[in-house]
This record gives structure tokens, sequence and C-alpha cells, in this order.
């Protein structure tokens, strides 16, 4: 993993189907700063590998919230 980056997991809800997770994924790959993102729906986690700054994270959240469901960062997750 490249010196800045760093992985965050935001929880997931509402969210349950493989079309729901590729629109996620999709919409968070836009997002400046995201590397990776992989939506596990099953399990209602979203895994960001992104440059560190808290606004990228900001940036999914809204984006989940726009399209109908709620995800939060997970305390302690980033590292």
């Amino acid at each position: 993993m490249e010196k800045n980056r760093t992985n965050a997991i935001l929880d997931l809800e509402g969210a349950h189907c493989a079309s729901c997770a590729y629109t996620i994924e999709h919409l968070g790959r836009k997002v400046q700063g995201i590397h990776h993102i992989h939506v596990d729906a099953s399990k209602g986690e979203i895994h960001v590998d992104y440059e560190g700054n808290p606004e990228s994270l900001e940036s999914v959240t809204e984006i989940v919230q726009r399209i109908g469901y709620k995800a939060v960062i997970r305390k302690n997750s980033q590292r």
C-alpha cells in the first residue's frame, strides 16, 4: 500500500442487493481521493482505500444518503 493511503470501514444500512452495491461503488470511485471502494451488502459494510482526507469519506456517506441508504464511518476503523 502506498504511504499516503489509509483504509476505513463504513457501516451501511438499507442496501441489500448487488445492484445497490454496484451503484455505491460506481459513484464512490468518482470521489476525489478514493482509490478503491468495495461494498459488502450482505455484511452491511463499505471498505474504502483512500488518501487519508476525511472529506473523501464524508463524500461517500453523502452519496449513499442521496441514493436512499445510510452510511456511518465506523469508529476506530481508519488505519
